[in-house]
């Protein structure tokens, strides 16, 4: 049995603790063990990255420090956590002077960085770790008559030549899971486009607009609904659909690929947190 470092990051389990359930629960059904990365910090994604490089380098070095310790590789369920990761992983294996620097601050509680360890996207594992076959022959309640729209998430496919989780101008790793339990992927206009979540902090009306317009372009191809793989996307997706700016159009659910997933391997959707989905997902849960 494979076995990983699951970390959740800030974002997940505040805003979409059922996310972090439900990876666990698909986890150990299709056979990869997941132990918790304990003691972690933020990655630094985003804020502090864009204020101080070696402030960035040392928040992420630091989980990538910590698994080194337990000798386990990481898998990482927010698109922006394992772009941070990666990205920071990318930087110290090529640039001996900051990964001196940033060991001299990892030193201060014993850590150091050597580059043993790799990280994952969620994506990742079920393409590279599990296999669509294996997530085949696990299928004992497959979906029927339905069509779903992947979005996929800036951070998770870009830049794919650090990131390198799928093709960022062609991902299909959703898709190929959509197919594996009997749905329909549906392609979309816009479909590696950003959901507009990491501009709300600067224009939050630029950033909603881009949501909205993915969403629209979404229902104009009669999509039953929305699989995501990142956190900050799911929230977006489903948030820019309320308020006035939406209309009154009904409102497509978005659902994270396992909570997605799970129904079709025979979890029970109490336990995948699937009621706490903010627009109901039973469209697409009722095609079993």
């Amino acid at each position: 049995m494979k076995e990983f470092l699951l970390y959740t990051g800030c974002t997940t389990p505040v805003r979409l603790p059922a996310y972090e359930k439900a990876v666990q629960l698909v986890m150990e059904k299709l056979g990869v063990r997941l132990t918790t990365l304990k003691d972690v910090n933020c990655c630094g994604a985003q804020y502090v990255e864009s204020v101080n490089h070696v402030a960035f380098a040392a928040m992420s070095g630091r989980i990538l420090a910590l698994a080194e310790k337990m000798d386990l590789d990481i898998l990482a369920i927010c698109g922006a956590c394992s772009g941070s990761l990666k990205h920071v992983k990318h930087d110290l294996d090529r640039n001996e002077e900051l990964r001196t620097e940033v060991n001299d601050i990892l030193e201060e509680e014993g850590l150091k960085y050597t580059g043993k360890v790799q990280v994952k996207h969620l994506l990742q594992i079920f393409r590279e770790d599990i296999g669509y076959d294996a997530i085949r022959s696990a299928v004992v309640n497959p979906y029927k008559n339905i069509r779903l729209a992947a979005h996929y998430g800036c951070h998770v496919t870009r830049p794919e030549e650090i990131v390198q989780v799928d093709d960022a101008e062609n991902p299909t790793i959703i898709d190929q899971i959509v197919k594996a339990v009997g749905g329909t992927p549906v392609d979309y206009n816009g479909k590696t486009r950003c959901c507009g979540g990491p501009l709300l902090a600067m224009d939050e009306e630029v950033g909603n607009a881009i949501g909205r317009d993915k969403i629209e372009n979404i229902r104009a191809e009669n999509a039953d609904g929305i699989v995501t793989a990142c956190v900050f996307c799911d929230i977006q997706l489903t948030q820019v659909q309320f308020g006035e700016e939406a209309g009154d159009k009904p409102k497509i659910p978005v659902i994270t690929l396992p909570q997605f997933l799970g129904p079709a391997l025979g979890i029970n959707e109490d336990s995948l947190g699937i009621s706490l989905i903010k627009i109901n997902p039973q469209p697409i849960l009722k095609a079993h």
